[in-house]
C-alpha cells in the first residue's frame, strides 16, 4: 500500500474529546478494541457509506422512479451514456441473470401492451440491445410507447426484452354510424360502412386507421364486443 493510499477505519462510536486546540474530536473504539481520537470532519457515519459491491440495479430503478417524467429521460441517457455500447448491454444482462430484478428469471412472463411489443420487435430486428432500444424511446414515433415506459415500467421493459413477454389481450370494438345504421367494415374492398356485415377494431386498430376520434363522436355508437 502506498503512503498517500485513503483508508477506512471501521469502529464504534465512543464519546467527544477536545484536542490541544479546542478542536472537536471524535472517539472511536477500533474492532479490535483499540481506542483512537480522530477530528470531526474525517468521520463519516457508517450508514452515509454506500458499498459500490452491494448497490442492485432494483435499487438504482427504484429511485429513477421517483422522479419526474423529464428528470427520468435525463438520467436513462445519462446512466446508458456512461455505461457505453457492450458494458451497457452486459450490465443489464448479468444484473438479470444474477437476479437483481428480485428473481425475475422465476417469474412468469410480463404482459405489455400491443404497442410495447411492436416496438421491442421492431427494434430488435435491426440488431439493437436493450440499452440502445431503451434510449431511442424518446424518439419513437409512438409517443404511447414513452409514456408507458417512464410510467413506472422500465424493469417491465427490460423483463420483457431479456426474457420474453406476452401481449396484453386488447377489446374489441363494433362502430355504427347511428344516422345510417351501418357498420364499419374492413375488408378486401377496404375500409366502408355495410349495412349487413361488420368488423372488430381494437382501440389501437382504430388509432392505426386515423379512427381514434369515433369514441368521442356523439354520431358514432361504439359498442364493445364480448366480455
Amino acid at each position: 500500500m502506498d503512503d498517500c493510499t485513503k483508508v477506512l477505519v471501521y469502529g464504534s462510536f465512543d464519546g467527544f474529546a477536545r484536542s490541544t486546540d479546542s478542536s472537536l474530536l471524535i472517539s472511536v473504539v477500533l474492532d479490535g478494541g483499540e481506542k483512537v481520537e480522530i477530528p470531526e470532519e474525517f468521520i463519516v457515519s457508517a450508514d452515509q457509506m454506500v458499498n459500490k459491491y452491494k448497490i442492485k440495479l432494483k435499487d438504482v430503478i427504484a429511485r429513477i422512479e421517483k422522479f419526474d417524467l423529464a428528470t427520468k429521460a435525463v438520467w436513462i441517457n445519462e446512466i446508458l451514456n456512461e455505461l457505453g455500447s457492450e458494458y451497457g448491454a452486459f450490465k443489464y444482462k448479468a444484473g438479470y441473470e444474477q437476479g437483481k430484478f428480485d428473481g425475475a428469471m422465476e417469474h412468469e412472463k410480463v404482459t405489455i401492451p400491443q404497442f410495447v411489443a411492436d416496438y421491442i420487435d421492431f427494434k430488435k430486428t435491426y440488431d439493437f440491445q436493450v440499452y440502445g432500444a431503451m434510449r431511442a424511446i424518446e424518439d419513437h414515433y409512438d409517443k404511447r410507447v414513452q409514456e408507458w415506459f417512464y410510467k413506472g415500467n422500465i424493469e417491465t421493459f427490460a423483463r420483457a426484452w431479456l426474457d420474453g413477454y406476452t401481449v396484453e389481450k386488447e377489446p374489441k370494438y363494433t362502430v355504427k354510424f347511428k344516422a345510417t345504421k351501418q357498420y364499419l367494415s374492413n375488408d378486401e374492398i377496404g375500409l366502408h360502412f355495410d349495412p349487413s356485415f361488420r368488423s372488430n377494431f381494437t382501440k389501437s386498430d382504430l388509432e392505426k386507421l386515423g379512427l381514434s376520434w369515433v369514441f368521442d363522436c356523439e354520431g358514432m355508437e361504439v359498442e364493445k364486443v364480448g366480455k
